[in-house]
């Protein structure tokens, strides 16, 4: 089904339309072949943080993640958008201590945890956030970790011509099916280059995950993080969020990734399907109603795991005193 018409998400404050936000999406087959798609699927957009499992694999194919032993969790957080909270922290610091990473060398910069009561908790220590604590320091570490396996000086790793973003560029170009070499790019929040693509190609690199064509060596690193991700959620992004929530719900059967400025990407391993979203004005919120409605067609989420997660499935509008005055509901086409 090919639909010229984004999926339209409607905005309520009682029962008047106050915000209306357009999705475009694309879900593709084992091949990348698109099977249905809302919107322009040739829209370009940066795929940002929705395509860190794909920005992983060079960590498990090159034999980094091996030689350093690192554990499932790690492998989760190279995949991560984490929320600060102190599992995550502890994590990365072991991470970090297992390689001999200094902190140093990451280009990412400290932020307060995304996550409210670990910000509050830091904000009462009077403790200053490394850059640790920035929801991207699991790629950066993977980045690091591969570079230091294969003999290369990690510092200006965020450098387009630096050997990590070559491998990545080359990774990227495979999956997608796009030609990574002559896209526009611009910084990601976290330092490293991004790459303006297509909608379709970041929904054809998440069908990376379900293609039984891959190669021995990518089939391997496949399995690897899909086991990582699938079994640890929290590790993927924290506590109460739709990420998490999702893969930990469907015991991952579903495994989705959020970017910044509405962009998400997934796979649903059983039915054979990937695919990818896009809000046309960056609005999270909408991307996520839509990602819910997907998942919920096509069975990456039973009706039951749909009302259990309702907090992010049917959305509510509230006031600050929590009551509710109004919702989000997908208006067209349904």
């Amino acid at each position: 089904m090919i639909l010229k018409q984004p999926l339209v998400i409607e905005v309520l404050r009682g029962m008047a339309v106050e915000s209306v936000h357009q999705v475009m999406a694309v879900v593709v087959n084992e091949t990348g072949h698109p099977l249905h798609t809302w919107g322009n699927a040739n829209y370009l957009t940066f795929p940002r943080s929705a395509i860190k499992m794909l920005q992983a694999l060079p960590l498990v194919e090159s034999g980094a993640a091996e030689k350093y032993s690192l554990e499932d969790k790690h492998l989760a957080l190279a995949c991560s958008s984490h929320r600060g909270e102190k599992a995550h922290l502890e994590a990365l610091a072991q991470w970090v201590e297992k390689v001999k990473i200094p902190e140093s060398c990451f280009v990412c910069g400290p932020h307060l945890p995304y996550n409210e009561a670990s910000a509050h908790d830091f904000i009462r220590r009077g403790q200053k956030p490394t850059v640790l604590c920035n929801n991207c320091a699991g790629k950066h570490a993977g980045i690091i970790t591969t570079c230091l396996h294969l003999g290369e000086d990690p510092r200006g790793y965020d450098q387009l011509e630096h050997p990590a973003q070559k491998r990545l560029r080359k990774v990227l170009t495979e999956t997608m099916k796009f030609d990574h070499s002559k896209a526009t790019h611009g910084v990601d929040g976290c330092g490293i280059p991004t790459y303006a693509v297509p909608l379709q190609a970041i929904a054809t690199g998440m069908s990376t995950f379900i293609n039984p064509k891959e190669t021995a060596v990518r089939k391997a690193a496949i399995d690897k993080l899909v086991r990582a991700v699938s079994q640890n959620p929290f590790y993927i992004s924290g506590s109460d969020e739709f990420a998490t929530s999702v893969i930990e719900k469907t015991q991952g059967r579903a495994i989705i990734k959020g970017g910044a400025e509405g962009v998400m990407a997934g796979f649903i391993p059983d039915k054979k399907i990937a695919f990818a979203l896009k809000c046309a004005d960056g609005a999270g919120r909408a991307t996520q109603l839509a990602t819910a409605q997907i998942l919920l067609h096509f069975g990456g989420l039973s009706k039951e795991e749909f009302k259990d997660l309702s907090k992010f499935t049917m959305p509510q509008v509230k006031n600050w005193k929590g009551d509710v005055v109004g919702q989000l509901r997908i208006a067209k086409p349904q």
